[in-house]
């Protein structure tokens, strides 16, 4: 579900557990088969891969690879963001059943605001961005998290996007919205507000065609607000 937002007020993200299913009314089926479909449209008249970027965060610089589960190509972040430390999860959830990109992470230790520049990107275009974070028990501190969930923001440029709630190691979070980017790249910034260390572990940027959602204008983005499994066994794509 899409809800149209002002960027001073996105509410918080997806949270979808590694296994879990969800399920839904006739009317959130129709509504959001159609959104499935529009999220497919990359562009007008663009080849696939331009304007199309999957990051995986926290990969060892100058990596890439293509994830044949899914048929897509990530890059390592190095050249999106020049701070932070790259982590792998504890080894007792590889054998979990993961995009490839939740098996290591970016976290920013250090500084109060470290961003990634998405580019390129051109001016007065629409996009969807998705930002994705697994802990893993990279640190070690799993337990921590029952008792003291980490906490941080996640924003667009200057403008708060969404407050990322982490309680548990295993669980996949996300932050998706559809944005018109007003310059030639776009700006995701991890805001550690004092609860815990922020992390990443993925980013994808997708152009979308301009006559999709037209809610989404220069002055005012969409975030995701909910996402549900219509009784799928497998990964949903």
């Amino acid at each position: 579900m899409l809800a149209a937002l002002h960027p001073s007020g996105w509410p918080r993200g997806q949270r979808m557990g590694l296994n879990k299913s969800m399920g839904c009314t006739i009317p959130c089926l129709i509504f959001l088969a159609a959104s499935l479909l529009h999220v497919h449209v990359h562009s007008d008249d663009d080849s696939l891969g331009e304007g199309f970027i999957n990051i995986d965060c926290g990969l060892p610089d100058g990596s890439s690879y293509l994830d044949e589960k899914i048929g897509l190509n990530y890059t390592s972040d190095d050249g999106y963001i020049d701070t932070g430390e790259n982590h792998n999860i504890s080894a007792e959830y590889n054998a979990h059943e993961l995009l490839r990109s939740s098996l290591n992470l970016r976290s920013f230790p250090n500084g109060g605001r470290n961003c990634y520049t998405l580019s390129p990107a051109t001016a007065g275009l629409k996009y969807l961005v998705r930002a994705t974070f697994m802990h893993g028990n990279y640190d070690g501190k799993e337990r921590d998290l029952i008792r003291s969930p980490l906490v941080f923001d996640v924003y667009m440029g200057l403008h708060f996007w969404d407050r990322i709630y982490v309680n548990s190691s295993t669980t996949i979070y996300v932050a998706e919205a559809i944005i018109v980017a007003a310059v030639s790249s776009v700006s995701v910034c991890l805001i550690d507000i004092g609860r815990g260390t922020p992390f990443l572990s993925s980013m994808e940027m997708r152009k979308m065609k301009s006559s999709l959602y037209p809610a989404a204008m220069h002055n005012q983005s969409i975030a995701l607000q909910e996402r549900h499994s219509l009784g799928a066994s497998s990964l949903v794509r």
